[in-house]
């Protein structure tokens, strides 16, 4: 059961009753938004409570995540090469330019914008580059790991989203995100590796986990904590 509260400063909160919890607890995530869970015979009203008791502990935990989001993220312009699968991206303010400018070559790709350029529209050259390199990579690189570790999927789709970074449908179809050419290679592999293995297990699993783990040389941990890390800087929304 659950119910959601409109705080007057802090928005809505989700207050989740939950069977076996023994204590209130809450929760600030920067994508999820703000959640409570209570014992089960615990009343909404003393959540409710303990909420405005904890205001100002998660206003500044608000702040905080909110800091961090704007220091992990990615800036767009001149002298900040964005790395990507096989080459980078590169960024070039040319005040004689009235538009922007792509030139893909076999080393680096190139983006040229005009002084006073909008950041957004900058960011919109880089998906379109994303989706061509994205396109050319991930496919042959899902077949090549499907066919090394003795997967069939029915079809791949390319996605550039902000829910996640892959997904495994019922059907076995596979869709992943064009930003996993931004991880590098391990990064990708571990995505992959990850939907490919919904294919045997449709959840998460221990048995999931075994297999990720083993197909992975044992880094499940490690890589997981990474793409928690590479989530804020991509504004990927995954939880």
């Amino acid at each position: 059961m659950e119910k959601v509260y409109d705080h007057p400063t802090l928005g809505r909160i989700r207050i989740v009753k939950r069977a076996f919890s023994k204590n209130i607890r809450l929760t600030v995530h920067p994508r999820r938004g703000i959640s409570v869970s209570i014992p089960w015979l615990t009343t909404y009203s003393t959540a409710e409570k303990f909420i405005r008791e904890k205001e100002e502990w998660v206003l500044a935990s608000l702040k905080r995540q909110r800091r961090k989001a704007e220091e992990n993220r990615f800036s767009y312009g001149a002298g900040s090469p964005l790395q990507i699968i096989g080459k980078e991206i590169r960024f070039v303010c040319d005040p004689s330019q009235s538009v922007i400018r792509i030139k893909r070559g076999a080393e680096f790709n190139q983006i040229t914008y005009p002084a006073n350029c909008p950041e957004a529209s900058v960011a919109e050259a880089v998906t379109r580059i994303l989706k061509k390199e994205a396109a050319e990579y991930l496919p042959k690189r899902t077949a090549y790991l499907a066919s090394l570790h003795g997967f069939s999927y029915s079809r791949l789709t390319l996605k550039n989203n902000k829910t996640n970074w892959g997904s495994c449908s019922g059907k076995n179809n596979i869709n992943l995100n064009i930003h996993l050419m931004r991880l590098g290679e391990e990064l990708a592999d571990f995505v992959i590796l990850h939907e490919l293995c919904h294919l045997r297990h449709r959840n998460h699993g221990p048995e999931f986990h075994m297999l990720l783990n083993t197909l992975c040389g044992g880094r499940e941990k490690e890589y997981n904590s990474k793409l928690r890390k590479a989530r804020t800087t991509f504004g990927i929304n995954e939880p």
